[in-house]
C-alpha cells in the first residue's frame, strides 16, 4: 500500500496553500459541470458510502465532495487518469516540468507531435506526459483536449496572450486532495477504463455521479473525441441499463446528458427514473455565436432506491 505523500519536505508556500486553496479542474474538458455545479450539488442526496463517479473528466463534481469521503473516479482516457497520478504523486516535478513549457506556436506544435513518435511512451516519463497534456489543453484552441482515430492529439494552437498553464496553487490543492487518506489509505481510487469497471463496484448505500458524453443535439454537434471509439447510441441505451440494474441493486444514482427526446425516451420510465430539466451555458463551439444557454436534463433513481434527494 502506498503512503500518502509527505509535504514536509516541501515550501511553506506548498504547505499553506493545501490548507487555504480549494480544488479546481486542472484541465477544460467537454461537457465540464462547474457551470452546473449548484444544479448538482443541490440534488446530490445523503450517501452512506462511496462517491462514485465513473466519466470524471475535468472533476468539478468531485472537487465538490468532502475529501474525507471515501470516493472512486474513473476515466475512459488513460493519459487524463495518468495526469491525476502525476499530480498526487509528484505535484513538484509536475509544476517543475510545466515551467519548462512557453506559450509559441512553434513550441506547441513540437509538444504536440510527441505523440506521433513510434517511441512516445517509452522515451517520456509519467510526469511530462502530464505536464504535455495540462500544457496542450490550456494553449490550444478554445481549450479542448481531443484526439483523432489514431489517438493523436489535433486541436490546433490558440495564440492566447497569457494562459495559465502552471497554475502551481491549484496544482498543490488538487495534490492535497488527492493525497487525503486513512489508515487504509487514499480516500480517492484512480482508475482507468470502461466506466462498467467502476459501477460494478458499487453497493447499497453508494452514490454514483455519472456524466458520459452528451447524446448530440444536432447532427453537427456530436464531439465525442476525448477517446478513440466514441460513444454513440448504443452506448447510451447500455448506460441506460446499468442504471436499471444499479437501481434493482439499491444504488442512487444520478446522471446529466443532453436534452434531447433520444435520451427523454430513454429515460421515460418513471418507475426508475426522474428527469429535471436545467439551462447550462455551452463551454465549448468552435463559433462564439454558437456558445449560449442549452437545455441539459439531470436524471435520478432516487425514488426508486428510497434515497432521499437534499
Amino acid at each position: 500500500m502506498r503512503e500518502r505523500l509527505d509535504y514536509s519536505e516541501e515550501t511553506d508556500m506548498f504547505t499553506k496553500i493545501q490548507a487555504s486553496v480549494s480544488p479546481q479542474p486542472f484541465v477544460k474538458w467537454a461537457g465540464g459541470k462547474r457551470a452546473l455545479l449548484s444544479e448538482i450539488q443541490r440534488r446530490i442526496p445523503e450517501y452512506s458510502g462511496r462517491y462514485i463517479e465513473p466519466f470524471v473528466g475535468g472533476g468539478a463534481v468531485f472537487f465538490s465532495q468532502p475529501a474525507t469521503a471515501q470516493k472512486i473516479i474513473n476515466d475512459f482516457n488513460p493519459d487524463l487518469i495518468e495526469v491525476y497520478k502525476a499530480i498526487r504523486d509528484k505535484p513538484k516535478q509536475l509544476v517543475e516540468e510545466l515551467k519548462k513549457h512557453v506559450n509559441s506556436q512553434s513550441h506547441f506544435s513540437e509538444v504536440r507531435s510527441w505523440d506521433r513518435r513510434a517511441d512516445f511512451r517509452k522515451s517520456t516519463t509519467p510526469v511530462e506526459r502530464a505536464a504535455r497534456l495540462i500544457f496542450l489543453n490550456k494553449t490550444c484552441f478554445n481549450g479542448l483536449y481531443r484526439v483523432n482515430s489514431n489517438g493523436h492529439f489535433n486541436v490546433p494552437f490558440a495564440h492566447s496572450k497569457n494562459p495559465d498553464f502552471t497554475n502551481q496553487k491549484n496544482l498543490y490543492a488538487v495534490s492535497a486532495f488527492l493525497n487525503t487518506s486513512d489508515k487504509n489509505g487514499f480516500m480517492t481510487t484512480l482508475m482507468a477504463g470502461d466506466y462498467r469497471s467502476t459501477t460494478a463496484k458499487a453497493v447499497r448505500g453508494d452514490f454514483i455521479y455519472l456524466d458520459p458524453p452528451y447524446d448530440p443535439v444536432s447532427p453537427t454537434s456530436a464531439f465525442v473525441a476525448y477517446q478513440k471509439a466514441g460513444f454513440n447510441r448504443q452506448n447510451q441505451i447500455e448506460l441506460r441499463d446499468e442504471l436499471i440494474r444499479l437501481t434493482e441493486e439499491g444504488v442512487a444514482v444520478l446522471l446529466s446528458n443532453s436534452d434531447t427526446p433520444f435520451i427523454e425516451s430513454l429515460y421515460a420510465d418513471s418507475e426508475f427514473f426522474h428527469i429535471d430539466r436545467v439551462v447550462a451555458n455551452r463551454a465549448i463551439s468552435a463559433k462564439a455565436s454558437s456558445r449560449g444557454k442549452v437545455s441539459e436534463v439531470l436524471v435520478n433513481n432516487f425514488r426508486a432506491t428510497g434515497v432521499e434527494a437534499k
